[in-house]
């Protein structure tokens, strides 16, 4: 997975209410689970799906642009395609 974030940077504190029942039943696991680094994993897959929407919004008016342009006048290049 490519990170979008630096992966070196210093370590931070959070702390978080979890499910009682979900930390019973990963008990057993504790030893096997770097409960961190899945955390971290889990965070910034959240992060990038958020700036991802977060551009879109942002440039909604030019995507739309674009592709009224698309509709229009066709892709460039489309001369070319022999499919």
């Amino acid at each position: 997975m490519q990170t979008y974030y630096d992966s070196t940077a210093k370590k931070g504190r959070l702390s978080l209410s979890i499910n009682q029942d979900l930390l019973d039943r990963l008990e057993p696991y504790k030893q096997q689970v770097n409960f961190s680094a899945h955390a971290e994993q889990l965070l910034a897959g959240i992060l990038e799906e958020l700036e991802n929407r977060a551009w879109v919004e942002r440039n909604a008016v030019a995507l739309a642009a674009h592709g009224m342009d698309i509709s229009s006048t066709g892709l460039a290049g489309a001369e070319f395609d022999r499919i």
